[in-house]
């Protein structure tokens, strides 16, 4: 049996065939809203690939050769795409939180978050007009071309296995700075453990004046759900680098579950707010069942 593009190896990320086959039965709930149920008939006029002519614009990495006007090449030995009038294309855009937090856990949380993105991306290439995978913590990372199709898989998964965790969180310069780049709404899916020195809220409105379908899928390693600590402890911020003394007994634990869950349920409860598709998973959980049925479930895939 031949590999698929995406099956192999590029540093922890593994995808074999019999996965990649399950994924593509698998539908993003984002192709759903931008196909007609939610926002009429997905028919927003737009400057892209069709029959009607727009209008010409410079070529971007990323962009299919077929469209370019070789006439104009030869004329003055620039790149340019021809533009058509057509239905909007529907890009996803998933943001990958890097930052210092997400090492901890075993596996660690990035492992996880790593895995879903690629995961996603490849649903998304089999259903959606294209794809970008972003990395931030401080900042948003570099602007990367688009995916379009699985054949680019590889390079994606290379990028993924290619990143650390570093450095404190900044929701909302990296969320402001990625509604920024958008030219037009898709689907933005945010994979972090929304621990950070700063709030995701005002970030997440910054996506959603955009025009944006947001989606948050939140990570947490068990330790952190029920840490395994007892007596007297330096504890130290992966983020921040600060220490606190503490001495852990029944009572401390069962006050840090309550403020935990307090947490939790307050970003929950503002996403549905905001009408935000908002999941939590476990790092406990099998990567495999949180793709292929805890998010069914939880309807980011369908």
């Amino acid at each position: 049996m031949n590999a698929s593009p995406a099956a192999g190896q590029a540093g922890t990320l593994v995808f074999d065939d019999a996965f990649l086959r399950k994924l593509e039965q698998l539908d993003l709930l984002a192709r759903r809203i931008f196909r007609g149920l939610v926002r009429g008939e997905h028919g927003t006029r737009r400057r892209g690939r069709g029959l009607e002519f727009s209008d010409f614009r410079r070529y971007q990495p990323g962009d299919d050769f077929r469209h370019i006007d070789w006439n104009i090449y030869s004329r003055l030995d620039r790149l340019f795409l021809k533009l058509y009038a057509t239905e909007e294309d529907v890009t996803l855009h998933l943001v990958v939180d890097a930052s210092a937090s997400m090492a901890f856990g075993s596996p660690p949380k990035f492992d996880h978050a790593r895995r879903l993105a690629a995961a996603l991306a490849y649903v998304g290439l089999n259903n959606l007009d294209r794809v970008t995978v972003t990395a931030f913590a401080g900042a948003l990372g570099a602007d990367r071309p688009p995916l379009t199709t699985r054949h680019q898989m590889a390079p994606l998964l290379e990028y993924l296995s290619g990143l650390e965790c570093a450095s404190p969180t900044r929701f909302t310069a990296s969320l402001r700075e990625l509604a920024t780049r958008t030219r037009s709404p898709g689907v933005v899916v945010l994979v972090s453990d929304l621990l950070g020195g700063d709030d995701p809220e005002p970030g997440l409105e910054a996506l959603r004046a955009r025009g944006h379908d947001v989606m948050v899928l939140q990570l947490l390693a068990e330790e952190e759900i029920d840490p395994p600590l007892d007596g007297p402890l330096r504890l130290v911020d992966a983020e921040g680098g600060s220490t606190l003394s503490v001495t852990v007994d029944a009572e401390l634990r069962a006050a840090y579950r309550r403020r935990l869950m307090h947490r939790l349920e307050s970003m929950e409860r503002y996403c549905r707010r905001r009408g935000i598709e908002y999941l939590r998973a476990s790092t406990a959980i099998p990567f495999e069942d949180v793709v292929l049925k805890y998010l069914r479930r939880g309807s980011v895939l369908q």
